[in-house]
């Protein structure tokens, strides 16, 4: 499966084998591997139950590629809002190859150049997860 313009192939097994392991995760409620309308991200929603009320959904979506590119975007939705953020490997003109887009919003002019592994797993497991479980305790302050 190659992404839209067609420069780079999507890595399945990685996404599968992420999509397997966060799958087990009692914080996971549904994941879901090439959905219709996402066709190159293994989406999971996380369960909401531990979040305050205000909280209508939370989740992942994850996008690996052949070439080691990947893009892990956090959704929150709360209210009839959104806030996003996002994590990136990938070549472009407005910031190291591995770069971070804050909350609210995943604005390109508020990325901040970052250093993650090599891997997609030791980056969920290094800087995402960790910054997902440090948001949960930011929301009920």
């Amino acid at each position: 499966m190659s992404d839209t313009d067609g420069s780079r192939t999507v890595d399945e097994a990685t996404l599968r084998y992420i999509g397997r392991l966060l799958g087990r995760q009692d914080a996971v409620e549904a994941t879901s591997l090439f959905p219709a309308i996402k066709p190159e991200t293994l989406v999971v929603r996380l369960d909401t139950e531990g979040y305050p009320a205000d909280i209508d959904e939370i989740s992942l979506e994850i996008r690996a590629y052949t070439n080691g590119e990947f893009h892990v975007s956090y959704l929150e939705a709360f209210a009839g809002d959104r806030r996003r953020c996002r994590w990136d490997r990938h070549d472009q003109s407005h910031n190291a190859r591995d770069h971070f887009h804050p909350l609210p919003d995943a604005r390109t002019d508020a990325a901040v150049d970052r250093t993650y592994p090599t891997d997609l797993t030791r980056v969920l497991e290094t800087t995402v997860l960790p910054w997902v479980q440090n948001r949960l305790g930011t929301l009920w302050r």
